[in-house]
């Protein structure tokens, strides 16, 4: 299980590098294209994804397009066919009344009954492609907000919640997709069946047509109105609750401390208190709610009243009763073909709003630089052993507080083989280095050296397959045995898995448990105990097999009795492996090569063996004498 196998796994080719003298421009993806769409302008973000998308997704998003288009038409057309089939019908029956079109009624009325056929065969096709096209590109768009969360450094979590990010990567994704299964067509089709639907009354009759049409225009120009009122209400909702999913799932993150305080009143006060606020915000999108429902039902019916009072009032003193009828009725069936795009915009304007906002909530996650590039497309395939590291020149200033000088001038070399240990009091920088090793971080000035080439120059996904990462707090994922110590070297077989879990003593452990490596480990591990999670990620790293191996404090957290038995395995684990240790307690760093001490704002103040610190006086006999004491 060599090092070259694990960059086999990940999809390199040992005999290239990715920075070749001829590399191959990389065609721009969707998400490149919405990238620079996005940054270009700041407005209509909620379009742009959908145009990106929809571009992407042409058979889907054209369909839906050319199906909302045509039922437009049909909508309009219907009216004007029920029209043309009564006064059809009325000329077959009296040639002195009604009109000739040149057919029998029965065919316009059967070509009317196809047209309705053929509307409701729209509105199906309309309706599955716009769902399948919302819940694509919902999909792409989360991926694409996974993918730049898994892109950004570590300094861009720094000051996130993760329930805001959450509320971000499926609310808001979700919220978007719903909104384009109805906004992608009712957009086009609304403002068509206005226009067509008017065009139709005009055929049938001028004055009705007149005054139906300025009260529907009336009344979508008050909708609109009203409708617009959403925008700021609905961002501030969606505010409020990445508000409050934040702080649950801060909440639920820190169950132990809730249940080992015996604070679950308080916790159900502050959650209701912590609600307040939504419920607040809320009220006046209800009363929007509540306005524009009442005026459309109450429209519906007024309207129609008004154009039976208008054409009594136009044709009834004339006692032309056949000619009421064959006005009336179309004209009613256009007038409910019209007043339906004012539902639709009802709709469509909040739901802009909502997706606005959502769209907004992403662009925060996902249209962001990150600090860090890991040069997955021009970077140096890291295709050799590590044979020497140095930290040349090395200043290092977290991002976040940059007035803050954690390391300053650092000069260092560690050879292969070798084991190297840093220790100092809390704040001294120590874990910063290892922060470093992993690129977690760049140096502010200076830089890290591999094999005398800057860390930087290296696709990151390469380098870091050579790599062992043992930390104070053990990351255990939600999954099975099997997934956990896989993990970073999934292609591993069941019986090398076992043989690293037997290495790292944890495997008798495991066979007592009723589904033994199938079994689902609770979300970080919570039903294990520390010495098990810790005897877990070892026999992860011994599956990996790394060259460079960094233990950040990775026995801090343990007993003494648990401590030394893990120290035993950790240092089976480190024969032959270059190894850097973070060290909190000094009894377990006793045969390392080398120790340096470091000191707040200071940088090395010691080094040596540990024999050969402790013989004389200095910060290290110090801490030495403390913890003996």
């Amino acid at each position: 299980m060599d090092a070259s196998r694990n960059v086999d796994y990940i999809g390199y080719n040992n005999s290239t590098r990715v920075g070749s003298n001829n590399p191959k421009k990389p065609k721009k993806t969707a998400d490149d294209k919405l990238y620079e769409f996005m940054k270009k302008k700041n407005k209509l973000r909620f379009f742009k994804i959908v145009l990106t998308y929809g571009f992407k997704h042409k058979f889907l998003f054209f369909t839906v397009i050319f199906v909302a288009l045509l039922s437009s038409i049909l909508v309009s057309l219907n009216s004007l066919l029920v029209n043309i089939t009564l006064n059809q019908a009325q000329f077959d029956y009296d040639n002195n009344a009604g009109k000739d079109y040149g057919l029998r009624w029965y065919w316009w009325l059967s070509i009317t009954v196809g047209d309705l056929v053929f509307l409701y065969l729209c509105t199906f096709i309309r309706n599955s492609c716009s769902i399948v096209l919302s819940v694509t590109i919902e999909v792409e768009l989360r991926k694409l907000t996974i993918k730049r969360l898994l892109e950004y450094d570590i300094s861009y979590y720094s000051d996130k919640k993760t329930g805001k990010l959450m509320t971000k990567l499926v609310g808001d994704t979700n919220i978007i997709g719903n909104e384009i299964s109805g906004l992608v067509s009712w957009i086009i089709q609304a403002p068509l069946v206005l226009v067509f639907g008017t065009a139709t009354l005009f055929l049938i009759d001028v004055y009705l047509a007149l005054i139906s049409s300025v009260s529907v225009y009336l009344l979508a120009v008050i909708i609109i109105i009203i409708s617009a009122r959403y925008q700021k209400k609905v961002t501030v909702v969606r505010e409020v609750i990445s508000d409050i999913n934040g702080d649950v799932i801060d909440r639920i993150n820190a169950i132990k401390l809730v249940k080992s305080s015996a604070t679950r009143k308080y916790e159900e006060k502050r959650i209701k208190n912590i609600h307040d606020p939504y419920i607040k915000v809320f009220k006046p999108i209800s009363r929007i709610d509540g306005t524009l429902l009442a005026i459309l039902v109450a429209s519906d019916v007024l309207i129609n009243l008004l154009i039976i009072a208008s054409a009594v009032l136009i044709y009834g003193d004339n006692g032309d009763v056949n000619k009421f009828i064959t006005i009336i009725i179309p004209i009613s069936t256009a007038m409910t073909g019209l007043t339906r795009p004012l539902w639709q915009i009802s709709a469509i304007i909040p739901g802009l709003s909502r997706a606005s906002a959502s769209s907004t909530k992403i662009y925060e996650v996902v249209f962001k630089d990150p600090i860090l590039s890991d040069n997955e497309d021009n970077g140096l395939l890291f295709d050799q052993e590590i044979n020497k590291i140095e930290f040349r020149n090395v200043k290092f200033n977290y991002p976040e507080k940059p007035e803050i000088n954690v390391v300053p001038i650092l000069n260092l070399t560690f050879e292969k083989g070798k084991s190297y240990a840093f220790v100092g009091e809390t704040g001294s920088g120590k874990s910063t280095i290892s922060k470093l090793l992993l690129r977690f971080y760049d140096p502010t000035d200076g830089c890290v050296l591999i094999n005398d080439i800057n860390l930087k120059d290296f696709n990151l996904r390469s380098y870091l397959s050579h790599v062992g990462y043992v930390e104070q707090e053990p990351q255990i994922l939600y999954g099975t045995v099997y997934d956990n110590v896989r993990y970073g070297f999934f292609n591993a077989t069941d019986e090398e898995v076992h043989e690293a879990c037997k290495k790292a003593q944890v495997h008798n452990i495991i066979m007592s448990w009723p589904d033994t490596y199938n079994t689902v480990l609770g979300e970080r591990g919570l039903l294990l105990s520390g010495g098990q999670k810790q005897r877990l990620v070892i026999a992860r790293m011994l599956l990996r097999n790394p060259e460079l191996l960094v233990l950040d404090e990775a026995t801090s957290a343990l007993d003494n009795i648990v401590e030394k038995e893990i120290q035993s395995q950790l240092d089976n684990l480190m024969k032959g492996k270059t190894t850097i240790i973070i060290a909190h307690r000094l009894t377990t760093i006793k045969n390392v090569d080398k120790i340096y001490v470091l000191e707040s704002g200071k940088g090395i103040v010691q080094e040596g063996t540990y024999k050969e610190l402790i013989s004389i006086e200095g910060r290290f006999k110090n801490l030495y004498d403390a913890a003996n004491s």
